[in-house]
């Protein structure tokens, strides 16, 4: 599968090199078609799979144990799990979002809302609370809790897409239906690696400019990547335990670090009471913003941002789902899905309320422009002048750094790690894939992004991993009929044995 995945991943990428301009003209403007005609079915989705989730963990099937053998303990703490989790979910685009993304919709506002207004900085900042919150942790919970229960608790002991379709598609996923599904795997894995480094890159990039006092280049991003490729690498090849996990740890403690900093030296009573208001705005209009298309005043707002999250959290999913499989041995399918709903939507309203909110206040006394930098000069420049305002900002923006280096380590480390289970022919519980094949897999998803990152190429392979969301999205619905189907059966064919002995 290695090399036949790798001649697909080159044809498509190959368009993008030689011809970039067309290749990207062609891609975007297939995803705004597919946002605009299909927005309905992405606005669907994570209401459908918060649904389906809180059903599941409301009743019986919550208690179904992800394990063979019934007695034994989780395979790792509550804490180093939630924290792999979450790391491997975010990425460095948190940081980057968290505290810029209130400044975008500052000037392109929803629901008719005048722009520019004081109105906007609650609403901007509920806007991303929204898109980073429940419906987002819900798309990634799906496939985690359909592999795990295939992996688990019917011992199939394979990692990979169609088999958890299989309730829904029978034997179609034994053909080129599930070989498709597959391989829609792959290009949602390495978008995501290519989307990561294209927001985290030009982030530390900047950061490091700015301390050493000199101007971002393509040199730096090349160093900044193979600084992330050397730590993914030797994490790897460390395996899940002793790399991942403690690359994780290291992660959480670096930016929960930053973000406790910038509540304690900042505005903090104003941070936290914008926090509440914009918590309460997003729960009392939570209906109205899942299912807003704007059909009547064509504004775009909903496509450009909501149906684009949506399709960006999509296409992440299926790595998601494999990679929360792999780490949730011994954990109850209720324990995965309110670990993920209630601590990754809280871990990043954590950072939304307070890098926001000091950002608002820097809008809001004139300190600094930050709508205006945003939209001018992007996100990046945007969130490094705000950590300059910070007292001992030199400290922080080398932390922002390191941050950013082992968190885009941690979300490539752990993308190869689920490679490598996805193209190893069966690993039973607890079982590490070759470190042969891990290592392989660094290879291959540092080579890409490097290759378009020199022709330009890097935004059209983000576009064109969120346009495999569309048929991701089918996927995602089958995994629910098919999980639900398979525990009912199970559960039926465990009360007729019941009967069968009590007879």
């Amino acid at each position: 599968m290695q090399i036949f995945s790798i001649l697909i991943v080159i044809a498509v990428a190959l368009p993008l090199i030689l011809l970039p301009e067309e290749g990207k003209g062609f891609i975007d403007s297939l995803f705004k078609s597919m946002t605009h005609t299909f927005d309905f079915a992405f606005l669907s989705l994570p209401l459908a799979a918060m649904g389906f989730l809180i059903y599941l963990a409301c009743t019986r099937y919550g208690d179904i144990k992800l394990s063979a053998d019934q007695a034994a303990p989780a395979e790792f703490s509550r804490s180093s799990w939630i924290m792999m989790v979450f790391l491997a979910g975010i990425a460095t685009g948190l940081m980057l979002w968290a505290g810029t993304e209130w400044a975008y919709h500052y000037a392109w506002t929803p629901f008719g809302i005048e722009p520019k207004t004081t109105e906007m900085y609650v609403v901007g900042q509920a806007y991303g609370l929204f898109h980073w919150g429940p419906s987002a942790w819900a798309i990634y919970c799906v496939p985690a809790i359909a592999m795990s229960y295939i992996y688990y608790v019917r011992k199939k002991h394979i990692y990979n897409l169609s088999e958890s379709c299989r309730g829904a598609l029978g034997g179609l996923v034994d053909g080129p239906v599930g070989t498709f599904i597959n391989y829609m795997f792959l290009f949602g894995i390495l978008g995501a690696a290519a989307t990561s480094l294209g927001l985290g890159t030009p982030m530390i990039g900047m950061a490091v400019a700015s301390v050493l006092g000199i101007e971002p280049s393509l040199t730096m991003d090349i160093s900044i990547i193979l600084a992330c490729t050397a730590v993914f690498t030797i994490s790897s090849g460390l395996g899940l335990a002793k790399g991942i996990k403690r690359l994780s740890i290291f992660s959480t403690v670096v930016t929960v670090a930053i973000v406790l900093y910038i509540l304690m030296v900042g505005p903090s009573k104003f941070i936290i009471g914008l926090g509440f208001d914009s918590v309460g705005y997003a729960v009392e209009n939570f209906i109205k913003m899942s299912t807003w298309t704007d059909s009547v005043g064509q504004s775009g707002f909903p496509q450009a941002w909501t149906v684009f999250y949506w399709a960006w959290w999509i296409a992440y999913a299926p790595f998601m789902g494999m990679f929360v499989t792999r780490i949730s041995q011994g954990r109850t399918i209720r324990e995965v899905i309110l670990g993920m709903l209630v601590f990754g939507t809280a871990g990043t309203a954590m950072f939304y309320i307070v890098v926001g909110g000091y950002g608002i206040d820097l809008q809001m006394t004139e300190t600094l422009a930050v709508s205006e930098i945003v939209n001018s000069k992007g996100g990046a420049a945007a969130i490094v002048e705000i950590f300059k305002t910070l007292p001992g900002s030199t400290l922080l923006l080398i932390a922002l750094a390191v941050s950013g280096i082992v968190l885009l380590a941690t979300t490539f480390d752990s993308a190869a790690y689920v490679l490598a289970c996805a193209t190893s022919s069966e690993l039973g519980e607890g079982q590490e894939p070759e470190k042969s094949n891990r290592l392989f897999w660094c290879f291959v998803i540092t080579i890409l992004p490097l290759a378009l990152l020199f022709v330009g190429g890097l935004k059209s392979m983000q576009t064109a991993s969120v346009i495999v969301a569309l048929p991701l999205l089918l996927i995602l619905f089958c995994m629910m009929i098919t999980t639900m189907r398979y525990m009912m059966e199970d559960r039926a064919a465990e009360e007729a044995t019941r009967i069968g002995r009590s007879q």
